[in-house]
């Protein structure tokens, strides 16, 4: 898997990248649609306004910094899905989505999320 974000063990949300790393995050439906309807990164907005999105993109960037999610689901508080990270790899060598990784649940009943990643 040729996934940029390493879980830190012994924890629950959070991940270690090299530094000016490119990262996707990407929803995966299981109870109705999940998509994204905010997402901050080191002070920047990832969803544009009045959006929800099923993907978002950023660079990593030097230090503990946290991604602040927030997911909406056609299937209100009974809606459940995952988020996970695409493979950086290109679509030639089987990346772009052909590969992934999982990060977090994103369950209807806690749309709220924070994930702390660590740039290096």
């Amino acid at each position: 898997m040729a996934c940029t974000l390493v879980p830190v063990p012994g924890t629950f949300s959070d991940f270690e990248a090299p530094t000016g790393a490119q990262v996707t995050l990407v929803t995966k439906d299981h109870i109705g649609v999940v998509l994204l309807a905010s997402a901050t990164y080191a002070g920047a907005d990832l969803v544009p306004v009045r959006s929800a999105v099923p993907s978002i993109a950023f660079t990593i960037v030097a230090g503990q910094k946290t991604l602040k999610l927030v997911a909406v689901f056609s299937a209100s508080t009974a809606g459940r899905g995952e988020l996970r990270e695409q493979s950086s790899l290109p679509p030639e060598t089987g990346g772009g989505g052909a590969d992934s990784q999982f990060l977090i649940d994103l369950p209807g009943k806690d749309p709220f999320q924070v994930i702390r990643i660590t740039g290096k």
